[in-house]
């Protein structure tokens, strides 16, 4: 297997796994809350999950097949996203670093939505669901209550980032064995004449 692929399809699991659990720790508020100034330890540990999980993400948005634009738009997300970690981090108000990262949202949208449409079944439904919940919280998240809006995006962009590594994972197989991609191809007329 291609040392690159690999990396590509491991990525994408480990990003699965980081999201899942920094989702986790929205419902945690000693966690969710911590600040330098309750636990450094807590804070530097929870802005290094957040950082680590849009990092490992560099490598997937290169794989996924989407339009140049849209993958500058993801890595966009990326560092947005990294900078209002750090800006947490940093005792930088709450107001001013949640809109920011709102604003990554929509770039986050931006790229999961064409990545995804590309895709088929569950991959693309699920990302578009993703990408669409991600973009409209982004305009209401000022609302009282509406963080209820951003739940499933939490709980389904883990669930697409597996399913994204297991489509690197199938098309790793598939180009190590030649012949089921011309069987993957291959028409049901083809199937009953032998081709």
């Amino acid at each position: 297997m291609n040392e690159t692929k690999r990396s590509q399809r491991t990525a994408a699991y480990v990003a699965a796994l980081l999201f899942a659990v920094h989702l986790i720790t929205y419902f945690i508020p000693a966690i969710r809350d911590v600040t330098t100034s309750s636990s450094v330890m807590g804070a530097e540990a929870l802005a290094l999950l957040a950082v680590a999980e849009h990092v490992i993400l560099f490598p997937v948005i290169a794989a996924l097949p989407a339009p140049k634009w849209a993958r500058a738009v993801g890595y966009g997300w990326l560092v947005l996203d990294i900078a209002t970690d750090i800006m947490q981090l940093n005792g930088v108000p709450k107001l001013t670093y949640l809109a920011l990262r709102y604003g990554a949202n929509v770039a986050a949208a931006l790229w999961i939505a064409p990545a995804s449409w590309q895709e088929k079944g569950v991959l693309r439904v699920i990302g578009v669901i993703v990408a669409l919940d991600l973009a409209v919280y982004s305009f209401v998240a000022f609302i009282p209550l509406t963080f209820l809006i951003l739940v499933p995006s939490l709980v389904l962009l883990p669930l697409w980032l597996f399913l994204v590594g297991r489509r690197f994972t199938r098309e790793d197989n598939l180009t190590q064995r030649p012949g089921l991609m011309q069987l993957e191809r291959a028409t049901p007329a083809d199937l009953e004449e032998g081709r």
